[in-house]
């Protein structure tokens, strides 16, 4: 694999950056070296080696020290055939994959010496002595070539020191071999050895190459995976990691919900240059609040967020996402918009504003059905009676009969500035004792004091239900 040099500069400074991920990627390719082709083809070209010289030494030479030069790669030979099964045994053995191929680089150079050895010592005659270097001048280049061509380094540096030790070593044992052989085959050693260098160059920047196209691949899934969660439920990535479509990570039957629609009274008279930076910090601590105990199997939070509108929000209790308790819908869902509300003080009170700033949260009980948007951003949505409903009751507060009646209660308690609950008569019928003592009611069909009022969208309803909170 060949790169320009402006983009081998790249990847060799990603290399360094990440110098630990690239060392355990260099482990990872040499132990695949290891257990795979590359390695099966150097045993069998070494074993060939071996036996056509024996053949050729002991049958057409008569050679006493065939059987030496048939056995002299048998170490390489076997690192390669036994480090698969080593490596079953103990796994520990992979992270010394790199010292394991110049083990068997050293081991195969040395074989060649040792068949050099065997070929010249049992050489009769300056005729058969001088046929043996002519056969053996081929092999020193390859040999040496491939000593030092494959080696797997963190720096290039560190396998040109080696390099040029496992050379040196060789020359000096090829040498006191045979000081006539090694003069004749000076040349073929230089050549083996550079190269070797060429060959692993290239080797080097392809093995830098990978680990930076792998590893920013893997960085930029891994940045789509942390946008992608930012969109969805950690339950759906990992449906859609496992193949299955958006569309059913969801569900999208119709179900019966508490729908709890909160809203920020007056909001469009809030004036600070921190306006925005208080609603993102609210939804936040809301998002929090909805996500408690969530978890998928089966699906399960204290609330589902349906989504933000400005200054409100909107969310469900049962539906798509079943309660974390055993208690009733209705308390959870009452539970649920106390906390809010205590987060809604809190957040408040971070605030710092020169005026009161209060909300409003109404809650209905009614049918919903999920569903995914038919084209464009596939974004999962509530639809049904439910979601109207709440609607409705969150904005009875600016109705002028009932606000009076609010008012008046709120006097009452001592209270200027109230927040204020609204719930369904649904709702608050389902509640358990302690929850239901803390509403009071509004008789809807009482004339003295609403006028015959008829509840838009809910014209079954006799009463509705407010608690007021500081």
């Amino acid at each position: 694999m060949t790169n320009s040099p402006k983009k081998s500069k790249n990847y060799a400074a990603y290399c360094r950056e990440h110098a630990g991920e690239y060392l355990l990627q260099l482990r990872e390719e040499a132990s695949s070296a290891l257990h795979s082709w590359p390695a099966r083809l150097v045993a069998i070209l070494m074993a060939l080696a071996s036996l056509i010289t024996f053949i050729f030494q002991s049958v057409v030479l008569s050679n006493p020290y065939a059987t030496v030069s048939l056995l002299s790669y048998a170490p390489a030979i076997l690192i390669i055939m036994f480090y698969p099964l080593a490596t079953l045994l103990y796994s520990s053995l992979e992270k010394h994959s790199a010292l394991i191929i110049d083990i068997l680089s050293i081991s195969g150079m040395l074989g060649f010496c040792i068949a050099l050895w065997a070929i010249i010592a049992g050489s009769v005659g300056e005729e058969i002595l001088l046929n043996n270097f002519q056969y053996l001048q081929g092999q020193i280049a390859f040999v040496i070539t491939g000593g030092t061509a494959f080696a797997f380094h963190r720096t290039y540096w560190a396998t040109l020191i080696r390099n040029i030790a496992f050379t040196l070593v060789v020359s000096v044992l090829v040498y006191l071999v045979s000081a006539d052989f090694f003069l004749r085959n000076t040349l073929p050693i230089i050549e083996g050895f550079f190269l070797g260098l060429m060959i692993h160059r290239f080797f080097y920047d392809g093995i830098q190459t990978r680990f930076y196209l792998k590893s920013t691949d893997a960085d930029t899934r891994q940045h789509l995976y942390n946008q992608l969660s930012k969109l969805v439920y950690p339950h759906q990535l990992e449906r859609i990691k496992l193949g299955d479509e958006l569309e059913n990570t969801m569900p999208l039957k119709e179900g019966k919900a508490i729908i709890n629609v909160f809203d920020v009274q007056r909001s469009s008279g809030i004036r600070h240059e921190k306006t925005a930076d208080f609603f993102v910090n609210l939804f936040q601590s809301f998002l929090d609040i909805c996500m408690k105990g969530y978890e998928h199997n089966p699906l399960r939070s204290q609330a589902f967020r349906l989504k933000e509108t400005g200054d409100g929000f909107i969310s469900s209790v049962g539906y798509p996402f079943l309660p974390v308790d055993s208690r009733s819908l209705a308390d959870s869902a009452v539970a649920t918009a106390l906390n809010m509300f205590d987060a809604f003080n809190n957040e408040v009170e971070k605030f710092n504003y020169s005026r009161p700033i209060k909300a409003a949260i109404g809650l209905a009980y009614n049918s919903v059905q999920g569903t995914f948007q038919s084209g464009g951003i596939r974004s999962y949505d509530l639809f049904g009676e439910a979601l109207i409903q709440a609607s409705k009751y969150e904005e009875l507060r600016k109705q002028p009969i009932l606000w009076d009646i609010f008012t008046k209660h709120a006097a009452k308690r001592g209270l200027e500035d109230f927040n204020i609950l609204i719930v369904q008569e649904v709702v608050y019928n389902s509640l358990s004792p302690a929850y239901r003592d803390l509403f009071t009611e509004i008789d809807l069909k009482d004339k003295s004091l609403v006028g015959d009022f008829q509840m838009m969208y809910d014209n079954d309803a006799r009463y509705i239900y407010f608690h007021l909170l500081p």
